[in-house]
């Protein structure tokens, strides 16, 4: 037990402080308390394709909403995601014409994270960091994960002057992703997280 400690504290010691600051100031962005929408672009690249798409991001307190959307050889992927305190749903549209739109449900919080989504605990999540600074951004890349499914390599650059976020990049083997800040908004109403089922009249609905 006691060099299981010391290994995890030589671990943690490899993210420097200011990092840490950094990421802290960050993530108490999004938990602005009259709620937080960002929008950027996304951009997905691999070997044998690549794929560009819009996502935006409401939070406020514990609820939630995100709205995907993406082309993909001539086809247009879209996807709502809301969590609004006492349950998390998802709606996906059919790509084909011989598929059905599909609506679930499920209780509680939502227990995975998202495909496409922006993590602002990686200096959790990583063995090393290293911050490079410019006039706008702070520039961190991140190596080392400590999970097998964490990206071996991750990049996000944020705003000096606001501590919000701008871009946010990561790499495996075959693939890339970025997603690039187009615009932020403080302030929503209570009735973007607000569940409506009559909003998805042709949906198969699926329970969990």
């Amino acid at each position: 037990m006691m060099l299981l400690l010391v290994l995890s504290i030589g671990v943690q010691a490899q993210i420097p402080e200011e990092v840490k600051d950094i990421m802290k100031k960050s993530a108490e962005k999004f938990k602005n308390d009259n709620g937080l929408e960002i929008d950027m672009k996304l951009h997905v690249g691999a070997v044998i394709l690549s794929m560009d798409g819009t996502m935006k991001v409401c939070k406020k307190g514990d609820k939630s909403f995100s709205v995907l959307t993406m082309k993909v050889k001539g086809h247009e992927m879209y996807r709502e995601t809301g969590y609004d305190g006492t349950q998390t749903w998802s709606y996906e549209k059919a790509v084909d014409e011989e598929d059905r739109d599909t609506l679930t449900i499920t209780k509680g919080a939502q227990k995975k994270k998202e495909k496409f989504s922006v993590d602002m605990g990686l200096d959790k999540e990583y063995k090393k960091a290293k911050l490079k600074t410019t006039d706008k951004f702070y520039e961190i890349t991140f190596t080392g994960p400590l999970k097998k499914d964490t990206p071996k390599k991750s990049i996000i650059r944020i705003v000096k002057d606001t501590y919000m976020l701008h871009q946010y990049e990561t790499k495996v083997s075959i693939a890339s992703m970025k997603m690039t800040v187009t615009k932020i908004k403080l302030g929503l109403s209570d009735d973007v997280f607000v569940f409506n089922p009559k909003k998805y009249p042709d949906a198969v609905v699926v329970r969990k």
